[in-house]
């Protein structure tokens, strides 16, 4: 008897790969009778690492190659870091299914690791990298005495770059799943800085139209196979999120940023900041909604909370 076999589509980057592997040993797991073959491909946001992501194209540099290999019949499954893709996937695509959400924090990495200074402590004029417009303008409002230095690359480039700068600061989610916690010399909690929108999440993108995946007779669709490894209440906080993107039509050239958690088991916390460029001011605001993340309605619920949160943040224009 055949097996059923899921191809699934992933940047080639040691990160990318390390997270894909996650998520397709977990449907592997779910699924008793399937294996998974890896597609990797470089996308055009590995390939341009000498600008920043604002300047050639936002987050879809990153999953469009991964797209096409979806349209075009080479996977059946896409994986992507949630924060990496736009607040609204085309038309042709749908968020299928997320893992539970790995730490949404930031992660503090000083010259010396663990036994390094902390933030707090960095003389003036220290010397700060990071690759998110979103950290800078939140890390300014805490040390607005500092340097904070654009870097980009995978995590092993950045954290090369401590030989030159005093501190770099990145998702503590890649650095946990690579294995390099060890490393981190303080987290930023989410009230000192709030995470990208995503942050965490690893979300698993599929063509709009049904498919079925190859193998045993009956096919097996591949909604019913990644409904089994979903974690609804990350995904409702995923939907919530990107719906506040959405609603700012924002991306990563935009200072903004959105996090949701559930503070009881059935209401929805959700926090946003937006940096209004022209009264240089951080705005913030937040709202909870009353959400059961196994009801029908709780993908509608969780994006209407995302749109009353923009809508707070537009009230302060």
């Amino acid at each position: 008897m055949n097996e059923l076999k899921l191809r699934v589509a992933t940047r080639k980057s040691a990160l990318a790969m390390a997270q894909t592997t996650l998520v397709a040993e977990a449907i592997a797991a779910a699924n008793p009778g399937l294996t998974y073959e890896l597609v990797s491909m470089t996308t055009e946001g590995d390939r341009r690492l000498d600008k920043s992501l604002a300047n050639f194209g936002g987050k879809g540099v990153f999953i469009k190659e991964l797209e096409v290999a979806l349209l075009e019949g080479r996977a059946d499954i896409a994986v992507h870091s949630l924060k990496d893709m736009p607040a609204e996937v085309l038309p042709e695509f749908k968020l299928a299914a997320v893992l539970k959400r790995e730490d949404p924090r930031d992660a503090f990495i000083a010259r010396g690791g663990v036994d390094g200074i902390k933030f707090m402590d960095l003389p003036a004029g220290a010397r700060v990298g990071t690759g998110s417009i979103r950290r800078v303008v939140q890390l300014k409002a805490l040390r607005p005495d500092l340097e904070y230095v654009p870097i980009r690359g995978n995590i092993q480039t950045r954290l090369s770059k401590l030989a030159e700068l005093d501190a770099v600061v990145l998702a503590a989610a890649g650095l946990k799943r690579m294995g390099l916690a060890d490393q981190v010399t303080e987290y930023f909690s989410t009230e000192q800085v709030l995470p990208a929108s995503g942050q965490g999440i690893l979300a698993i993108e599929t063509l709009s139209q049904l498919r079925h995946c190859e193998g045993n007779s009956p096919k097996q669709s591949i909604d019913a196979i990644l409904a089994r490894v979903n974690d609804s209440e990350s995904y409702a906080i995923a939907v919530a999120e990107m719906a506040y993107l959405k609603a700012l039509n924002a991306g990563c050239q935009f200072p903004v940023a959105s996090f949701a958690e559930f503070s009881d088991a059935s209401t929805l916390a959700l926090r946003g900041i937006y940096w209004d460029e022209s009264s240089k001011r951080l705005l913030r605001a937040q709202v909870s909604q009353p959400l059961d993340a196994c009801a029908a309605d709780s993908v509608s619920q969780a994006r209407a909370a995302g749109i009353a949160l923009a809508q707070k943040i537009r009230e302060q224009l």
